[in-house]
């Protein structure tokens, strides 16, 4: 189903539906120009809406991660390691120019569930769910977002580790709150992700 494209008849279709209790915690890199760990932009991104139209009208979507390894797969490191063998250099100015947040679930959260076999189940192409065509992702994403479920955003696989990602449509991020923030070179944990993927800082 690579490439194909949503069609009105995505609205009928019964969503398979996760469903986050309040307490879960999450995470988010962010950079430190941006003091809150909860603003979000409506910039093109994997989920974002690509409609042309007075920005107040199309819809934002902040990411969250399960762990801070995964947030600095997503968020830093990303594909730098394709192709390399051993230490992969980062900047010390990267990590010290971002936060990482403790974000905790509020209110309970209804997301689309992209993992396991529901997309399958639901018609939804596999080239969204593996992140291969953002441009086919965020023609989804709106029908997603419009559906009759009303669903608060997405919950999906990373396409680096296979960890969990959520990503929270703008009408729901009051149901987040933050917990504690750190600047990213010292958040707990962070000399682990670096040795794990073997990273120096220059």
């Amino acid at each position: 189903m690579a490439g194909v494209a949503p069609t009105p008849a995505f609205a009928s279709v019964d969503l398979d539906i996760a469903v986050i209790g309040a307490g879960t915690e999450f995470g988010r890199i962010h950079r430190a120009t941006f003091p809150d760990p909860l603003g979000f932009g409506k910039t093109p991104t994997r989920f974002s809406d690509p409609r042309r139209r007075v920005e107040a009208k199309r819809f934002g979507v902040l990411y969250l991660g399960s762990s801070l390894k995964v947030c600095f797969l997503e968020t830093i490191l990303r594909d730098e390691r394709d192709g390399v063998v051993g230490d992969v250099a980062i900047a010390e100015s990267e990590l010290d120019a971002r936060h990482y947040a403790e974000i905790r679930v509020a209110a309970e959260l209804r997301l689309l569930d992209l993992r396991s076999d529901g997309p399958v189940r639901m018609g939804i192409p596999t080239d969204v769910v593996r992140g291969r065509t953002q441009a086919l992702a965020r023609q989804w994403s709106v029908a997603f977002h419009d559906h009759p479920a009303m669903i608060d955003g997405l919950i999906y696989p990373s396409r680096l580790n296979n960890e969990t990602n959520i990503a929270i449509y703008g009408r729901s991020v009051a149901r987040l709150e933050t917990l504690r923030s750190h600047v990213l070179k010292r958040a707990p944990g962070i000399a682990d992700v670096l040795d794990d993927f073997l990273v120096s800082l220059m």
